[in-house]
């Protein structure tokens, strides 16, 4: 053993080790400096498999006895690769040269591809990772010992592996692969990658392949988000709450953030308006204190309030939201509306953010504030057009003096009971109604009293109908009232309810005088099959009976349209 001592030695003074394997590729036995090269002692090594050994060295030991294995129709040759060779001994076994170099040199490639922005792997011929460099690790989230030797579909789901795996083959063959896809990671995240594979080719054969990765998702999160800012706040297919939920949702995607509000801000109440979030704590009609809220902060800043780990943050740590929601992440901004203040945009997250909000992720929330304020303003006056609509329509449809439908909403009103009527058996009837002796009104007391007359009969008149029941003007003195599932009999003792309130009822002038006066009516009941213009014939001859008979009276027609008196003075 003394005679070679010195074969040891040299060995250790080269930073050089030799390694037996057995021909079932087991370590045998380590001479030489085994701490430099395999970073362990050498009997460490022994009994254990030759993929066990660590980095580049099980790189290039890997490819020196998958060559020797290859060769050993000539077991006197060693076979060079790199700083390192392989012999083949008689028992079909094989003695591995490694050197430090390998090591050193792996160390210098690890230095420079943790200081890449992107991330770096290796994966053998069996799939398994060999390096990862920092950045890899850092989006993985696990340290590199626990990534080594491992396969790469323990980082992606089964479909996700599926997709790529034939993209290995390529590599492996040579080929240098490029793409871009979205990958589903076993932790749930889905990224969309680009890559790029690097075939490692030793004296003609690949090892393996450097895979080159760039998470590029917040790169097309952007490119969505801009697109449908320039896009979303004109649509018209689409309603506000889908527009603003989209650029919401676009916004949490590229921010990588859970939960999206668009709050509005009345004195001390905050509330959401829109929510997009998966599993938001708070949802649309959802109010709070302003004070209890981070939007308070926002405010007070008066432009994009920004946290990304609350918890450590003076400014946010001990707040009520703080407390109450554990929101480690926040970036806000206020929301104006005609200059003043409406609410604010914000979004946030339980999970304290990596990194601090860029310049670009503060401008992408200042361009999505300027595009929710036209959103909240283009509905502002989509709402203000529909109310002045309605209030038009109002207007056509209603008696300026007396505020009583007119014979235009009549005509739609009896339209839809005839229909009611024809479809489902159901009756209705109407009465004519006049003033007697209106005339003698205007001309004693002005036009003016006539007016306070008109008012107080419409109201009159309404107190005395039913829920359903409708009154309008029809034209100076003359009024029509319609009575839902009322039949003839029914009708006339509510006309004669309505005659004698008013026959009662005594108007005060507004230059203090008093007046009374009476009405006639006529009614009649709706036949199925006629329309609107015979049915008010009907009781419109009714009125007329009723005054040609002394006034102040009901009149009705039965069936045989003989007029029957309900009522005289």
């Amino acid at each position: 053993m003394e005679r070679f001592a010195w074969v040891e030695e040299a060995l250790v003074s080269s930073g050089t080790v030799l390694v037996r394997l057995t021909p079932e590729l087991q370590v045998h036995d380590v001479v030489g400096d085994a701490v430099r090269v395999l970073g362990e002692p050498g009997d460490v090594w022994i009994g254990r498999g030759l993929a066990e050994l660590p980095g580049e060295v099980a790189r290039v030991a890997e490819a020196l006895a998958s060559r020797g294995v290859a060769h050993a129709a000539k077991p006197s040759m060693p076979l060079e690769l790199g700083d390192g060779s392989c012999c083949r001994l008689a028992d079909g076994g094989l003695v591995l040269r490694l050197s430090a170099r390998q090591k050193a040199s792996r160390g210098v490639i690890a230095r420079m591809a943790d200081h890449l922005p992107v991330m770096v792997a290796y994966v053998d011929r069996d799939f398994c990772f060999r390096f990862n460099n920092r950045a890899y690790l850092d989006f993985i989230g696990q340290p590199a010992e626990a990534l080594m030797g491992q396969p790469v579909s323990s980082v992606l789901d089964a479909d996700s592996y599926a997709k790529i795996r034939p993209r290995f083959d390529l590599a492996l063959a040579g080929q240098e692969v490029s793409y871009e896809d979205s990958l589903v990671l076993q932790d749930g995240r889905q990224i969309y990658f680009k890559v790029h594979y690097l075939p490692d080719v030793v004296e003609d054969e690949v090892m393996g392949f450097y895979a080159i990765i760039q998470d590029v998702s917040e790169y097309r999160s952007m490119i969505q988000l801009l697109r449908d800012v320039h896009t979303g706040v004109n649509r018209t297919d689409i309603g506000v709450t889908e527009i603003v939920d989209m650029l919401l949702r676009d916004a949490l995607s590229y921010l990588r953030l859970d939960i999206a509000l668009v709050s509005q801000v009345e004195g001390e109440c905050y509330t959401v308006r829109w929510a997009a979030s998966d599993n938001a704590p708070v949802g649309a009609g959802d109010s709070f204190a302003l004070g209890d809220t981070y939007c308070r902060l926002t405010l007070d800043a008066d432009d994009v309030f920004h946290t990304h780990r609350a918890g450590q943050d003076e400014r946010v740590k001990g707040h009520p939201c703080y407390e109450n929601f554990q929101l480690e992440t926040y970036i806000g901004a206020p929301l104006r509306i005609q200059g003043k203040v409406w609410g604010t945009l914000n979004f946030s997250s339980p999970s304290a953010r990596r990194h601090a909000f860029s310049e670009v992720d503060i401008e992408l929330v200042r361009l999505l504030v300027g595009a929710v304020e036209r959103v909240i303003s283009n509905e502002m006056e989509v709402e203000r057009i529909r109310l002045e609509r309605d209030q038009l329509e109002d207007q056509a449809m209603t008696d300026a003096l007396t505020g009583l439908p007119n014979r235009s909403q009549l005509d739609r009103h009896v339209t839809r009971l005839i229909e009611e009527c024809d479809s489902g058996g159901m009756v209705f009837s109407l009465a004519a109604v006049d003033i007697d002796f209106f005339k003698q009104v205007n001309d004693g007391f002005g036009h003016s009293a006539g007016d306070q007359v008109l008012t107080w009969l419409a109201q009159t008149v309404a107190n005395c109908l039913r829920d359903g029941d409708l009154v309008a003007r029809t034209g100076g003195e003359e009024f029509v009232v319609v009575m839902r599932r009322t039949a003839l009999p029914e009708a006339i003792k509510a006309a004669e309810r309505v005659r004698r309130a008013v026959e009662g009822g005594e108007i005060t002038l507004s230059d203090g005088q008093t007046i009374r006066i009476t009405i006639s009516i006529g009614v009649s009941q709706y036949r199925k099959g006629e329309g609107f213009a015979p049915l008010f014939e009907r009781a419109d001859r009714r009125l007329y009976s009723a005054k040609r008979s002394g006034r102040n009276r009901v009149c009705a027609a039965t069936d045989g349209e003989s007029s029957q008196e309900a009522s005289r003075v």
